[in-house]
């Protein structure tokens, strides 16, 4: 089983680092502007000049202002930002681990050797965990850091607990569900286009929650629902709610990629 995860990850390590690094490194530049941008006051200038519903669509309040820098990055990454990372990340990674082996018929080299497709299921699933799992821990550290030696910034600990749990559960749930989805499928663009346009989809109904009250009941259509920024800063009892949920999402979908590529036929 280890030879298994070690040649995926090998195969899928430069994707990975380079979401880890460059993530962590947008979020370590935000960081160290915010001192600056908060004695100017240029952020809150900026962000009075746009509408309520842009603002709420990047899940930035105006009542609880930037007291924290988790207060910026709540709107200018873990918002719509990190949505169409996690989105992007979880569909390149689950094309590579299934649904391009199956289209080019590279999985015929795994399944020939002593290898059941038990094992590669498996394995599959606990590379994407532990991409998702380096992603999020790259990003606590840089914060981390920041927070140690960048003066001006005060991050704090129970909230930035808080953002990290709600983001790793929220990218294990994609990242079952994309799994999933690319074992239906010997065509990995169709397999793709169609864990995508859902994706999309839960992005759109979440950006058109916030342009009146009247559609807000559409967020509740999209997985993006359950990391909800705002409500973490306040420390809402939403929190372990939305964690229970997602990790029944995540549950839900391994073990449906598990059962379905046990027992399709492959064309390969």
């Amino acid at each position: 089983m280890m030879t298994i995860i070690w040649s995926l990850l090998k195969h899928n390590g430069k994707p990975i680092t380079a979401y880890a690094i460059g993530t962590s490194l947008y979020l370590l530049m935000l960081a160290a502007l915010y001192p600056s941008m908060m004695k100017t006051g240029l952020l809150e200038a900026k962000l009075q000049a746009l509408p309520p519903e842009v603002l709420k669509a990047f899940q930035y309040d105006k009542v609880t202002g930037f007291d924290n820098v988790l207060d910026l990055l709540g709107g200018n990454y873990y918002g719509l930002i990190f949505q169409i990372i996690a989105s992007l990340f979880l569909l390149s990674l689950a094309a590579r681990l299934l649904a391009r082996p199956i289209d080019n018929g590279e999985l015929i080299l795994y399944l020939a050797a002593p290898i059941t497709r038990h094992q590669y299921t498996t394995a599959a699933m606990i590379v994407m965990m532990l991409a998702s799992t380096c992603l999020v821990v790259c990003n606590t550290l840089v914060l981390l850091l920041a927070d140690w030696f960048v003066s001006g910034v005060s991050i704090d600990g129970l909230t930035l607990i808080r953002f990290q749990v709600n983001a790793l559960l929220l990218l294990y749930a994609i990242g079952g569900f994309t799994l999933f989805i690319a074992t239906l499928f010997d065509d990995e663009r169709r397999a793709f286009s169609i864990a995508g346009s859902v994706l999309v989809l839960s992005i759109v109904l979440t950006i058109g929650s916030g342009l009146s009250e009247k559609v807000e009941w559409m967020r509740y259509g999209s997985i993006f629902s359950l990391f909800n920024t705002q409500q973490l800063l306040e420390g809402t009892d939403q929190f372990l709610i939305h964690l229970l949920i997602l990790a029944s999402i995540s549950l839900i979908f391994h073990i449906g990629a598990f059962l379905s590529f046990r027992k399709r036929s492959l064309s390969i």
